[in-house]
């Protein structure tokens, strides 16, 4: 029997469009390598919006509901962004990408595990995959298997996508240290060269991470500068360093060829400033089933790629914008833009998903004599961590 779609990979973006086409009642078949629950390296904030682009409760795997932010620059000057109403969470990816598999699987999907994609072959109208445990005949394919997508080495080449090193750790600290953070992410603009550092708290522990764009000569000695400047990371009970890679550009601008498709870090669709990927893989997941729903009996139709370039790519595009005009000049940005009343509101609007990076990019660059010369700034919280 023929399936209607060969999901690779059971992570966000994998989960997720098995469950919106599932419950549509195509016949969807999500494979992975790993058995689930299975560990993944990521700092596990979701941002508002992306709570609000799914469709059920995730309550269950969420550690924290963030309410707000710390934004601060190497933990001397801090400014407190609350996010009222619209929050975000703290999750544990392992917890998280199981608790979406199970959706999946709830409204209808098939789960293979230990199951690795190998080869494809065929015909836009039917093809045929080649996997670890069998092969399987399929009208479409979606590689959904990460930032080292193996559907994206075999059928679009390897230098589709541009990666970022990111560097984490998890910290078990004492309860106090915990609450010292509380129900707010702590943004560091100043935590590495040209990039910036990220305290997020869970249940029982701190994940601490540094990223950024830019080449560095050492990620390691960055996030070991990073780490020394917060006391409540000082003499932890246990600590784990992890580190991974965030495919931040898809250089060519290709996510589709014929009736196989790439979503999530696969596409390389992960926004440049925060390193936020999530939210993406969620997203890339929504306009891929759109596009599905469109397209089923025209497999040439080139429907997901208008879809990503109308709703995803200039997002993508302008957090790079935005990551190249903040970063080089990090100290000058967090104490002119980031401190501006005005200006403070957009780019904490990014965290909650208020506006989008197309808009703060032009409203930053618009009113760049407001906040270049006013003396109107937020006042720093003195809170120090």
């Amino acid at each position: 029997m023929t399936i209607d779609v060969l999901i690779v990979g059971g992570g966000p973006a994998g989960s997720y469009l098995g469950y919106l086409l599932a419950k549509k009642g195509h016949r969807v078949v999500i494979i992975d390598k790993a058995t689930f629950p299975r560990e993944k390296v990521c700092g596990g904030g979701i941002s508002h919006k992306t709570v609000e682009l799914l469709e059920f409760d995730i309550s269950p795997v969420v550690h924290r509901r963030m309410k707000g932010a710390f934004l601060t620059y190497q933990n001397n000057d801090t400014v407190i962004k609350d996010l009222g109403d619209r929050t975000g969470a703290s999750v544990v990816r392992s917890e998280f990408d199981n608790y979406l598999l199970g959706k999946a699987m709830e409204a209808g999907a098939e789960f293979r595990d230990d199951t690795g994609f190998v080869d494809v072959h065929g015909s836009p109208q039917k093809l045929s995959v080649t996997t670890t445990t069998g092969v399987y005949d399929a009208r479409y394919l979606v590689g959904a298997d990460g930032v080292f997508s193996q559907v994206r080495a075999k059928t679009f080449g390897r230098d589709l996508v541009t990666y970022a090193p990111a560097v984490e750790a998890l910290v078990y600290v004492s309860p106090d240290k915990l609450e010292k953070i509380g129900n707010r992410v702590l943004l560091d603009f100043g935590g590495m060269p040209r990039g910036y550092g990220w305290i997020f708290p869970k249940h029982n522990h701190l994940n601490v991470g540094v990223f950024s764009i830019y080449p560095t000569r050492s990620i390691q000695s960055d996030f070991r500068r990073f780490m020394s400047w917060y006391r409540i990371l000082d003499k932890p009970l246990d600590v784990r360093y992890l580190g991974f890679s965030i495919p931040w550009k898809n250089t060519r601008q290709v996510f589709q060829r014929d009736n196989i498709l790439l979503v999530g870090d696969a596409a390389g669709f992960a926004e440049s400033f925060y390193g936020e990927g999530i939210y993406f893989a969620l997203k890339s997941a929504v306009i891929a089933a759109k596009a599905l729903a469109a397209s089923f009996d025209r497999p040439r139709d080139k429907e997901f790629t208008r879809l990503v370039k109308a709703e995803l790519h200039a997002d993508l595009l302008y957090s790079e914008l935005n990551a190249r005009m903040f970063f080089p000049i990090q100290a000058f940005g967090f104490y002119r833009m980031v401190r501006s009343q005005h200006v403070n509101y957009y780019f904490s609007e990014l965290i909650a998903g208020g506006v989008g990076h197309k808009e703060c990019f032009y409203k930053t660059l618009f009113t760049s004599p407001y906040w270049l010369f006013s003396t109107q700034r937020t006042p720093y919280s003195g809170d120090r961590f």
